[in-house]
């Protein structure tokens, strides 16, 4: 029997940063030890924050997992470069907090408007200097825990008083002139370390698998053909959630300047999601071996006057394409509240998993 989500190791990575409609943990467990076995090759072409790849990793399975959201990238490699223990990340830290003192010195005015009015100036600048050397190193379970922390109206994170999940400032809530305290600096090193600290409370196993991490789309077919064992994925809930304006504070913090950027790289509008599933399940086909499962977790969309059953669009889709993926099993699941962005009931409410199997014929 399979560990509960509460109890194994490494299940505390999956709290490194906020994303929205992730993947439950436990239902990635489940459908990594149901559809694959260890060694095996594990694809998640829309990884997003990294659950499916984390557990199929914790679970011995080599995995390539991709998405086009440099976020998302950034999050998936956090988890899956995670060190074993806390003790790797001292030295780290510690060189991090010398430069960024004096990188942030350097560091110009020429932040736009709407970043500079979620911190004080100091704590950005030593910020962006600890991101970008994070990045430079390749250190990105460091880099995954600062945008971890990046916004939140808690103490021991960076910005002013502001939401988590998605970037609003709460300064009606907690008023300048009657908390003070909230909009001063706040030295980033002793909340990262404290994040750290968090992540790594639970030792984690030595795993000898290896994984890829890609920032591509699906669209591009850049997978050989017949070279992954399973593919377990959740494409974008279209039109439900937005995942670059959702997550446009730490893009900021990556490079993007223009969320929009990365919005039109996206598969998820209800006007192009048939022809670009179309696509895109074509590429998945295409890479997966003869016998292999492919594992949809597929979010319904509700909207003020019609709903769409995305379900049901992905299997006329393989239907038309000539079945070249066979339906070998689904079922439903309720998303609790917690897990929508959007609570009043009109976005994704339940999420639907479909088991296809590529058949054993050749030619397809």
């Amino acid at each position: 029997m399979m560990q509960g989500i509460e109890n194994y190791p490494g299940r505390k990575l999956h709290e490194i940063g906020p994303y929205i409609g992730k993947v439950r943990p436990f239902l990635a467990r489940q459908l990594v030890n149901d559809h694959s076995r260890p060694c095996q090759w594990i694809w998640d072409p829309f990884c997003g924050s990294g659950t499916i790849p984390l557990e199929a990793k914790l679970q011995g399975r080599h995995v390539i997992a991709s998405d086009v959201n440099p976020y998302a990238c950034i999050l998936t490699k956090a988890k899956l470069h995670a060190p074993e223990s806390e003790a790797t990340c001292i030295p780290q830290v510690a060189m991090l907090a010398s430069i960024a003192k004096k990188g942030a010195k350097k560091t110009d005015d020429l932040n736009p408007d709407w970043v500079r009015e979620f911190f004080h100036k100091k704590t950005l600048n030593e910020t962006k200097v600890l991101v970008r050397e994070c990045l430079k190193r390749r250190w990105y379970f460091l880099a995954g825990c600062l945008l971890g922390i990046l916004h939140h109206q808690r103490p021991g994170f960076l910005s002013y008083p502001a939401s988590h999940l998605v970037p609003y400032l709460r300064d009606k809530l907690f008023p300048r002139d009657q908390y003070p305290e909230a909009y001063e600096y706040r030295d980033p090193i002793p909340r990262l370390n404290a994040k750290i600290k968090r992540m790594l409370a639970t030792p984690l196993p030595r795993c000898t698998t290896r994984y890829r991490i890609l920032q591509k789309s699906v669209l591009d077919r850049y997978l050989p053909p017949r070279s992954i064992d399973a593919i377990i994925t959740s494409p974008p809930y279209m039109n439900a959630l937005d995942y670059a304006r959702d997550n446009r504070l730490r893009l900021w913090f990556l490079g993007v300047e223009d969320f929009r950027a990365v919005k039109g790289r996206e598969i998820g509008k209800i006007s192009t999601f048939k022809s670009e599933m179309t696509i895109a399940l074509r590429a998945m086909t295409n890479a997966l071996k003869p016998g292999g499962a492919c594992v949809l977790v597929l979010g319904d969309v509700a909207r003020a006057n019609r709903s769409y059953d995305v379900a049901s669009m992905v299997l006329d889709i393989i239907n038309s394409s000539g079945k070249a993926l066979i339906l070998e099993n689904h079922w439903s699941d309720a998303i609790p509240d917690r897990r929508r962005s959007r609570r009043s009931g009109r976005a994704t409410q339940h999420e639907r998993v479909m088991v296809f199997r590529r058949p054993q014929r050749r030619g397809l």
